[in-house]
Formats: structure tokens, sequence, C-alpha cells
């Protein structure tokens, strides 16, 4: 009788020496994964400025805001008098004093000076994206994301045809060489080009390091596993903040970031391929002699009767999927009920990668340092992922999901109405806001997986992350609108966060049942109509997808 390869890991050590040593690495590479998710709160953002008075005019020298002839509509009861706003008084106009007494007001026409104090150079500074060119700033941060919906859609399928190592490999080069072409970039569109290569080439990276970690481990540890890969995310969240405050040139940091990943170039000649892969593409010879080394290492001894019995087929909703996908699709609108609850899945995905890079993008526009407030904004996700893996299995997925996601709204909310005086409150709040919607996205990508039936499941979970992908790009451009209303991106986030929580209870619990294996076994979860049981292919959900490199790591968290 043949068996899985779940069955040899648990028989050569399902999480051994071997598989420690091999997973550590992979966790390297998140650290350099959210250098380069996060790294345009620093590189994109907008240092104080001015317009400048005459053409030679810099920040050391800059001149008083009032004189005889010309004055700047800095905080004045002139600027109150004709209306503008205090964003528009200070950086996009000035006034000029006519023959006869009348104030005039002037565009901008020698250009800006920029603060120092903070950023010794951004792309704002460098290539002017305020005022009337502030679109581009957020152009520029959603650009990264569409690059990483493009490269979810191409590298899952690269990963399966070609095998994970050459994918990972060439993804890794890539990143290096479009990471540092973008640190030279001599105008905008040159950055946004490569920019957007650069969000492929990571999502690449991430994707496929994610699969193998998962593939390496037995499924007693795939969970922990899953979570570990983001634990090292939030680290690299941290130590962005340490490299930000120490190179505040965006071209230095940009370089910083991008030219290490040479020494993971070295993985190439210390990483094998996924022995999953190798068996699952009829390279069973090099599959085993991987086996046979991980037994070795982690000093496990291997019956050679069940390796020759071990199965070399691909799961089935891999097959199904590549051969059906269209079909799969329609069965995701069967009836009103699944419409209605993939939807509301979808939703839900969205609402986390918006709510949670919109908080991480706001990092800079909150009191006080820039670079200890992004720290502090790494440091809460150890936390929130420690304990939704602790409340997974007593709580269950739904309960969890909808306080966190409520929590999180209304303390995004509060701190929209808190006074500005009161700055350690207002970032308190977002703080617990970002702890509540880092602990629900872990736990939607759990859930999303454990809830879509195994024929629709690799198509479902896809959507959901092409969905979370949509979220990361519009967060970015609503982070424009506080130059509308200061408070009305953080009031969107806790609209939607809350919106979205209240859905989750027309959801079903999937905490302590089996995996529904058709859409009418779904259904029969939705109703209550079976009594379920906690099944070990329950905890193997997060692998099975996996293999199939075709759905996303949840790396935005």
């Amino acid at each position: 009788m043949a068996i899985s390869f779940d069955d040899i890991l648990k028989e050569i050590g399902e999480f051994g020496r071997y598989q420690k040593i091999q997973y550590l690495l992979l966790c390297f590479v998140s650290i350099f994964s959210a250098f380069l998710s996060f790294n345009m709160v620093f590189t994109g953002a907008t240092p104080e400025h001015f317009c400048k008075r005459t053409p030679d005019e810099t920040w050391s020298n800059i001149t008083p805001w009032y004189d005889n002839t010309t004055y700047f509509l800095n905080r004045s009861s002139i600027g109150d008098s004709i209306g503008l706003n205090t964003s528009s008084r200070e950086q996009c106009f000035t006034i000029e004093r006519s023959i006869n007494g009348s104030d005039v007001k002037s565009a901008c026409k020698y250009g800006w000076i920029y603060s120092t104090e903070e950023y010794s150079s951004t792309i704002v500074s460098q290539w002017n994206l305020v005022c009337d060119n502030k679109w581009q700033r957020g152009t520029a941060k959603s650009i990264f994301f569409a690059g990483r919906l493009a490269g979810a859609l191409i590298f899952g399928q690269l990963s399966d045809r070609f095998g994970r190592k050459p994918v990972f490999i060439s993804a890794l080069c890539l990143q290096i060489v479009s990471g540092v072409i973008v640190a030279l970039s001599v105008n905008m569109i040159m950055f946004y080009v490569f920019y957007l290569i650069l969000g492929m080439m990571q999502t690449g990276v991430f994707l496929v390091a994610y699969v193998m970690g998962s593939e390496l481990v037995g499924p007693s540890y795939r969970k922990i596993a899953g979570f570990g890969i983001q634990y090292f995310y939030s680290i690299g969240y941290m130590i962005l903040a340490g490299l930000a405050y120490l190179i505040r040139d965006w071209r230095h940091l940009m370089l910083t970031i991008s030219i290490p990943g040479v020494v993971f170039c070295s993985y190439y000649w210390i990483l094998p391929e996924s022995a999953r892969w190798l068996l699952s593409n009829g390279r069973r010879e090099e599959a085993e002699a991987i086996i046979k080394k991980a037994a070795k290492t982690n000093g496990a001894a291997i019956n050679d009767k069940n390796l020759e019995s071990l199965e070399t087929s691909l799961p089935p909703q891999t097959k199904s999927g590549r051969k059906c996908i269209g079909v799969n699709v329609l069965q995701l609108f069967s009836s009103l009920s699944m419409a209605a609850l993939s939807f509301n899945v979808w939703f839900n995905w969205f609402v986390n990668a918006f709510v949670y890079y919109g908080l991480a993008f706001n990092t800079s526009n909150l009191g006080g340092s820039p670079y200890i407030n992004f720290f502090i904004s790494g440091c809460v996700e150890i936390p929130a992922y420690t304990v939704s893996v602790l409340l997974l299995d007593r709580v269950g997925r739904k309960r969890l999901l909808i306080a966190f996601m409520i929590m999180g709204g209304l303390a995004c909310i509060i701190s929209a109405f808190i006074p500005l005086d009161l700055m350690w409150l207002i970032i308190t709040f977002q703080m617990l806001g970002k702890f509540s919607i880092t602990a629900s996205y872990a736990i939607i990508y759990l859930y999303a997986a454990e809830v879509f039936p195994t024929s629709v499941r690799n198509i479902g979970m896809g959507i959901s992350s092409m969905s979370a992908r949509v979220g990361g790009i519009i967060a970015p451009l609503v982070m424009l609108l506080t130059d509308t209303y200061q408070s009305l991106p953080l009031l969107l986030f806790g609209g939607t966060s809350i919106l979205a929580g209240l859905l989750v209870i027309a959801l079903p619990e999937t905490m302590g049942r089996p995996l529904p294996e058709t859409i009418e076994d779904l259904q029969a979860m939705h109703s209550n109509k079976k009594s379920y049981k906690m099944e070990e292919k329950q905890s193997n959900i997060i692998n099975d997808n996996a293999v199939s490199g075709e759905l996303l790591a949840n790396d935005d968290v």
C-alpha cells in the first residue's frame, strides 16, 4: 500500500535537525522581504517643506515668512482670510503683495525647500512629489503592490512547473538587480518600472520560500512553521526602523536593503530542491536521496520498504485545479449562499490588507519620531501572532476574527477623535489597531484555507490573496486623503474593519471540524446538520495548499 510523504516525515522526524537548519535559512529571507515591503515608509516619506522665495534659497538660510513685499502663508490670519487650509498655506503657495496693497496668491515658481531634520533625502524631495504632484507619491507606493499582485499570479505557476529552487534563485537575483536599479533611478518613470518589477520579485522570493518551508516539516508542526516565518518578517520590520534611522538618504537605504541579498545566492549550493516537488514530478531518485540525507542528519532510520511505497502523485485538488479552473470558479457561485460566503471571505482579506498597510504607512504621520513609531508598529506584531497561535484552537477562528476586527476598527476610529495634544494616546490606540489587524490577518488566512471545499480551495484562496493585494494597492492612495481631512483615512480603516468583522458573523466556524470536500459538505457545515470531529487533515491544510505553489503565502503580515 502506498504511503504519503507526510508518513515519511513522521518516520524521519517531522521537525528534526535537518528541517530546522533549512527552515532557519528560509526565515532569514523573510527578514529582507519585510525590508522591501515597508521601505517606502521612509524612502517615500514627505519631509517638512515650503515654497522657495528665491532660486538659491535653502533650508539652512530660509528667509523670514514676512517682509514688505512677499510672505509665506505660515499659519497666518491672512491665509485664513483667503480660505486656504494649513497645508496649502505652508507648502504650496506664497502671497505676493501688489503695488496697490492687495494680496495675490502665487504658485511655488522657484520650487521647494525641504527639511533634512528627519530625512536627508526621499523620493518626495528628490522629484518634488508635493502639492499638485502629491498623487505620484501615493502611486509610487501602490505600484509596488501592483507588482506583488502580478508576482503572485506568475510565480506560483512557475514554481510548480520548473521547481521551487530554480525559481527562488532566479527571483532572488532579479530582486537584487531591480532593487539596485531603483536606487539609481534618474526619474520617476524609471523608478516606477523597476519598483513594479521589484514588487514582483519580492513576492516570488517570499512565496517560494514560504512554500519550501511548509513542505519541509511534518503535519504536527505545519501551523507553527507558517507562523514562524511571520515572526521573522516582523523582526525585519523592526530592523528596518533602525536601518532607516542610521541611513537617511533614500538611495543609500535602498542599496543597503538590496545588495546584501547577494548572500542568499549561496542558497543555490546550500538549499536542496523540495523533495515533495521532486516526487510529484517523477524525479524519485533525487527525492529519495534528499529524504535519506534528512534521515541521517536527524539521526533517524528509514524503512526502505516505506520509501519504495512512497506516493508520487500530486494532491487531487492540484490536478483537478489545473484542468478545470473555469469549472471551479463557477462552483464558487453555484448557489446564493456559496457566493455570499466567497465574497465575504474575499472582502475580509481585502480589508485586512487595506487596514494593515494603511496603519503601517501612517506611522510617519504620527507625532514624535517616525522611526520609533515604526519600530513599535513592528513590535506589536510579535504578541499578535503569539496570541493568535495560543487561542486559535481554544476560542475558535470565527469568534477571534470577529473580536480582533471589531477591536481594531474601534481603535482606529477612537484615535481619529483624540486631540492632537494627546499624541501618546493617539499612538497607543493606533498600535492597538495594528495589533488587532495583524492577529486577524493571520487568522483569516487559516480560516479561508479551512472553509473553502477541496474542489475549489486553490482557486478560492488564490482570489482571496488577490483581494489582499488590491487592498495593499489602495491603502497608500487613501493616505493622500489626510490633506483633505487628517483623520479621514483612519475613519475609513476603522469603518471597513468593523463592517468586515460584523460580516464574519454570517460565516461558519471551522475549528474542530473536518475540511469540507464538496460544496454540499460546506453547506452542511454552515447549517450544522452534521456532527463534526477534529481530524488530522485539518492541521494539514496549510501544506496541502502549499504543495501546489498556486497560493500566496501570507506575506502581508
